[in-house]
């Protein structure tokens, strides 16, 4: 598998702040960092990861990996925050798995390959909330940073991207639609939903994950991935006066549709950090 670009918005963020209409009297401190942490516009410094095993993909249908790095940092400005991320992806692939946009046939080899794929660095503007619905729109850049050929995804690239987040009661859901436009006719749209239920302590059950279109796919049939399946997690407050918390969560999808070399089902992971 080549590098497919996913501009994975958070699954998890924390913000001791943001959306005060949050609060209820029967929400503690980890019920109230679990619903924050569904927001991908909260002001925060984080360390994340989105890390996704893929399995029978490629022309072996063997498995393949894909751990992401994502530094976030939130920059407060009047009215508004300006949200930061980098997402630095490290891979293992099978040939022929999940070619990207506009690039067609097998990797040259048979052996799984590891390294580093094309990096995303993301800007996000984001007015501050009145109210239970908080909506930001930007931009993001992607950088040619992979370390082999098989590994290549959209190289030099831009598009645009908006979020759109809400809150009501236990109930946290939103989405994140953004396109990316690449090197070798790279056209790539994703949707990602994201929609948490709170079930107390911090727990949460919920959906979160990456559906894709490429528009230059030769027909419909091998442009849509659509994965569908569950999430459970936890976010943990290491020190309320800090403000600083742990997310964990785990999931696994069934993938209804996907391209030639594409998986069939997924297996995914998170641990992140909140300073």
């Amino acid at each position: 598998m080549r590098h497919i670009f996913k501009p994975t918005v958070a699954s998890a963020f924390l913000s001791v702040s943001s959306m005060a209409a949050y609060a209820d009297a029967n929400c503690d401190a980890s019920c109230q960092a679990a619903r924050k942490a569904a927001n991908p516009l909260a002001d925060v410094r984080a360390i994340m990861t989105d890390n996704t095993v893929s399995f029978k993909t490629g022309t072996n249908n063997e498995d393949s990996y894909n751990f992401q790095l994502q530094p976030v940092y939130a920059v407060p400005l009047e009215g508004a925050n300006l949200v930061l991320r980098g997402i630095i992806p490290i891979q293992g692939v099978q040939p022929g798995a999940a070619l990207p946009p506009g690039i067609s046939g097998p990797t040259p080899n048979t052996d799984l390959e590891w390294g580093i794929g094309d990096s995303t660095v993301q800007a996000f503007y984001a007015p501050t909330a009145t109210g239970n619905i908080a909506y930001g729109f930007g931009a993001q850049v992607s950088l040619p940073t992979h370390t082999k050929a098989s590994l290549e995804g959209p190289g030099w690239g831009a598009g645009p991207a908006a979020v759109v987040f809400g809150q009501s009661g236990d109930l946290s859901w939103g989405a994140v639609l953004a396109h990316m436009w690449g090197e070798n006719n790279y056209s790539t749209t994703i949707l990602q939903p994201i929609v948490n239920y709170g079930l107390g302590s911090g727990w949460y059950i919920g959906y979160n994950n990456v559906v894709s279109y490429n528009w230059k796919a030769p027909n419909n049939d091998e442009a849509w991935q659509v994965p569908l399946g569950l999430m459970v997690g936890r976010t943990i407050v290491t020190n309320e006066e800090s403000g600083t918390a742990v997310d964990v969560n785990v999931g696994y999808y069934t993938v209804n549709r996907s391209p030639t070399g594409g998986p069939d089902r997924q297996f995914k992971f998170g641990l992140s950090f909140f300073f």
